[in-house]
Protein backbone atom coordinates (compact mmCIF):
# COMPACT_ATOMS: atom_id res chain seq x y z
CA UNK A 1 0.00 0.00 0.00
CA UNK A 2 2.80 2.28 0.73
CA UNK A 3 4.04 1.65 -3.18
CA UNK A 4 0.70 3.18 -4.13
CA UNK A 5 0.65 6.21 -1.83
CA UNK A 6 4.28 6.92 -2.59
CA UNK A 7 3.42 6.26 -6.74
CA UNK A 8 0.54 8.68 -5.46
CA UNK A 9 2.69 11.59 -4.66
CA UNK A 10 5.52 11.27 -7.54
CA UNK A 11 2.43 11.82 -10.21
CA UNK A 12 1.43 14.37 -8.11
CA UNK A 13 4.81 16.24 -7.83
CA UNK A 14 5.13 15.42 -11.76
CA UNK A 15 1.75 17.02 -12.47
CA UNK A 16 2.22 20.04 -10.59
CA UNK A 17 5.60 20.83 -12.20
CA UNK A 18 4.15 20.37 -15.77
CA UNK A 19 1.57 22.94 -14.06
CA UNK A 20 4.40 24.82 -13.35
CA UNK A 21 6.10 24.97 -16.87
CA UNK A 22 2.85 25.42 -18.79
CA UNK A 23 2.31 28.60 -16.54
CA UNK A 24 5.85 29.69 -17.11
CA UNK A 25 6.00 29.19 -20.88
CA UNK A 26 2.28 31.60 -20.68
CA UNK A 27 3.98 33.75 -18.73
CA UNK A 28 6.66 34.29 -21.31
CA UNK A 29 4.67 34.31 -24.54
CA UNK A 30 2.47 36.91 -22.60
CA UNK A 31 5.61 39.01 -22.11
CA UNK A 32 6.61 38.81 -25.49
CA UNK A 33 3.25 39.91 -26.65
CA UNK A 34 3.35 42.53 -24.41
CA UNK A 35 6.74 43.79 -26.39
CA UNK A 36 5.39 43.74 -29.38
CA UNK A 37 2.16 45.75 -28.95
CA UNK A 38 4.64 48.18 -27.20
CA UNK A 39 6.71 48.66 -30.09
CA UNK A 40 3.37 48.58 -32.36
CA UNK A 41 1.87 51.32 -30.63
CA UNK A 42 5.05 53.26 -31.59
CA UNK A 43 4.81 52.37 -35.41
CA UNK A 44 3.80 55.06 -38.01
CA UNK A 45 2.15 54.90 -41.27
CA UNK A 46 4.09 56.01 -43.90
CA UNK A 47 2.59 56.81 -46.78
CA UNK A 48 5.54 56.65 -49.45
CA UNK A 49 6.78 53.36 -47.68
CA UNK A 50 7.51 50.19 -49.99
CA UNK A 51 5.42 47.51 -48.72
CA UNK A 52 6.46 44.08 -49.44
CA UNK A 53 4.33 40.78 -49.02
CA UNK A 54 6.29 39.31 -45.74
CA UNK A 55 5.82 39.69 -42.46
CA UNK A 56 8.66 39.30 -39.69
CA UNK A 57 7.48 38.01 -36.82
CA UNK A 58 10.63 36.83 -35.25
CA UNK A 59 9.54 38.67 -32.22
CA UNK A 60 6.60 36.35 -31.53
CA UNK A 61 8.83 33.79 -31.43
CA UNK A 62 12.10 34.75 -29.31
CA UNK A 63 15.61 33.09 -29.87
CA UNK A 64 14.34 30.61 -32.93
CA UNK A 65 16.01 31.64 -35.77
CA UNK A 66 13.79 32.16 -38.81
CA UNK A 67 14.91 30.91 -42.40
CA UNK A 68 13.44 33.04 -45.21
CA UNK A 69 11.87 32.13 -48.50
CA UNK A 70 13.29 33.83 -51.29
CA UNK A 71 10.87 34.08 -54.25
CA UNK A 72 11.32 34.74 -57.75
CA UNK A 73 9.30 37.35 -59.08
Amino acid sequence: MSRILHHSKAERAFQASVAEAERLARAQKNARLKDLRTHASWLVLDPQANFQEEIDCSALFGDLSIRKVVRDG
